[in-house]
């Protein structure tokens, strides 16, 4: 499977602010916004045996909260996609109006060691939701769309990992679910009883994997350069099943404001 990277421009707004606690312990929050591009390949057989691919814009909202050795985040984004077969097929060509909606919810703990170690490792549970709306426009005038729906909820395990590297921080993240709900109906979600119920999904039919690589550029200033590079991996196994990757290359302006470490 080929593959792709998108560099996209963003800018992300931080507020920083630093809290005492007992024992001199320190507080940590941040919030970020960022606005970029993204790319996916995916073929979801409910819709078309055809595998589509294409480019988009997307926007993210993060929530970091940080204290002596544990952290919680929040996360939500939104994306819209317009994606082509990936192979040529007769003219005019079908296409897709593809729209997901994430959320992501977390905690690790700093595994133990050096308080003064180079590098860092965190593990923990993270909770997600998905919903992904997938507008499907046929080459056939007389049956010219057909709206199909894609959600799944899923609880897994979570990894951090980071050191310390020049003027700044690079920092890589997984996340591998093992339980998974999927709601994926075969039909037409605008037609009556378009939508099934959510159910469990196997790990033998639901098999997910994401993740991000990181720098921060200078962290403790207040204006500052973020570089993130973007993955996920989805297949499901089902009736009709489906397969999608995407990816994403970013760059951002990070300002702070507040207290700063």
């Amino acid at each position: 499977m080929r593959r792709l990277l998108l560099i996209a421009t963003g800018l992300s707004f931080a507020s920083r602010s630093a809290l005492s606690q007992t024992a001199g312990e320190t507080a940590m929050q941040t919030l970020a916004i960022s606005l970029g591009a993204n790319w996916e390949m995916r073929r979801d057989d409910t819709a078309s045996p055809l595998m589509y691919s294409g480019t988009g814009r997307g926007t993210q909202i993060d929530y970091t909260w940080e204290r002596a050795g544990r952290s919680a985040y929040a996360s939500l984004s939104a994306g819209a996609l317009t994606l082509t077969p990936s192979r040529s097929v007769l003219d005019p060509q079908p296409e897709e109006a593809f729209s997901t909606y994430t959320m992501e919810t977390g905690m690790r703990w700093r595994l133990p060691g050096d308080p003064g170690r180079t590098n860092e490792l965190a593990l923990g549970a993270e909770f997600g939701a998905t919903a992904t709306v997938t507008r499907h426009m046929y080459e056939d005038p007389n049956q010219s769309e057909q709206t199909f729906f894609l959600g799944d909820v899923t609880l897994g395990p979570t990894g951090r990992w980071r050191r310390r590297l020049g003027m700044g921080i690079v920092a890589a993240t997984l996340m591998v679910p093992l339980l998974a709900w999927v709601q994926h109906p075969y039909a037409d979600v605008r037609v009556a009883n378009g939508l099934a119920n959510l159910r469990y999904a196997s790990p033998s039919q639901f098999r997910q994997a994401k993740g991000e690589l990181s720098y921060i550029f200078r962290p403790e200033d207040r204006f500052g350069l973020t570089a993130a590079y973007r993955f996920g991996l989805l297949q499901i196994d089902d009736l009709q099943p489906l397969r999608s990757v995407s990816q994403s290359l970013s760059i951002a302006v990070v300002t702070r404001f507040g207290a700063r470490p």
